[in-house]
């Protein structure tokens, strides 16, 4: 491993780039991804190189996705658009779908650190082949993705409480009747359908506009589609 200009470069016509943004790459941590990647050559720089002739894939290796770590990376990917290489986004932890945006930017590809360390000549062949790689977990959440957007100009019929996101914050009845909030019951009709009495459902509601902090059933709807905890049906 050595800078991008060094002599002994001039004979090499395919290398591997890693732009170590956060600085976060140990001299461990590179030997085990110049292995994983064969007989190509691996180049570790701190940022981005105006000269990438004999750069064939260039990872942006990063720790936190924080607004200014993409900001950058907005702005370089806006430069490498002429670029004949591979560009993709490595991070240290578990990548996100928050990073899914940057495929319509000319991003080749999201992978992790440690998967690349496990599969690094899988992942320079995928490109090769297919032009773009994303690591296997993240398939689901982009065709979930890729589906709401579909889906986002339709009427949506019904909102439905993620009970799973509130099961450690509210009881059994308050998640019941906060659905038939959402569905647009009144106390009456809450009461008929759950088999209590009306003044049973006006303590429950009250305990559940104190757990949320919601002045009443209106605010109530607002504060949880606020906190991502219902989805849409359309």
């Amino acid at each position: 491993m050595h800078s991008l200009y060094s002599a002994e470069d001039t004979a090499i016509t395919e290398k591997v780039l890693f732009i170590d943004y956060d600085h976060c790459l140990t001299d461990d941590t590179a030997k085990m991804m110049s292995s994983a990647i064969g007989d190509k050559e691996v180049i570790i720089e701190k940022s981005c190189p105006e000269n990438l002739e004999q750069v064939r894939y260039l990872f942006f290796l990063i720790e936190d996705q924080t607004v200014e770590t993409l900001r950058w990376i907005e702005d370089r990917l806006e430069e490498l658009k002429s670029k004949e290489t591979f560009t993709l986004i490595m991070t240290v932890n578990r990548p996100t779908k928050y990073l899914f945006p940057y495929l319509a930017s000319g991003l080749n590809g999201i992978v992790s650190m440690r998967h690349f360390m496990n599969r690094g000549q899988r992942v320079l062949d995928t490109l090769d082949q297919f032009g773009v790689f994303l690591e296997q977990y993240l398939h689901r959440d982009l065709v979930t993705d890729l589906q709401r957007k579909k889906l986002k100009d339709r009427p949506i019929k019904r909102l439905v409480l993620r009970t799973e996101d509130v099961k450690y914050i509210l009881t059994q009845n308050e998640k019941k009747v906060l659905q038939h909030i959402l569905d647009g019951h009144n106390n009456r009709k809450i009461a008929e359908l759950m088999y209590l009495a009306p003044s049973t459902v006006s303590t429950v509601i009250s305990h559940l506009l104190k757990k949320l902090g919601a002045n009443d059933r209106t605010d109530a709807m607002v504060q949880i589609i606020r906190k991502g905890w219902v989805d849409a049906v359309r």
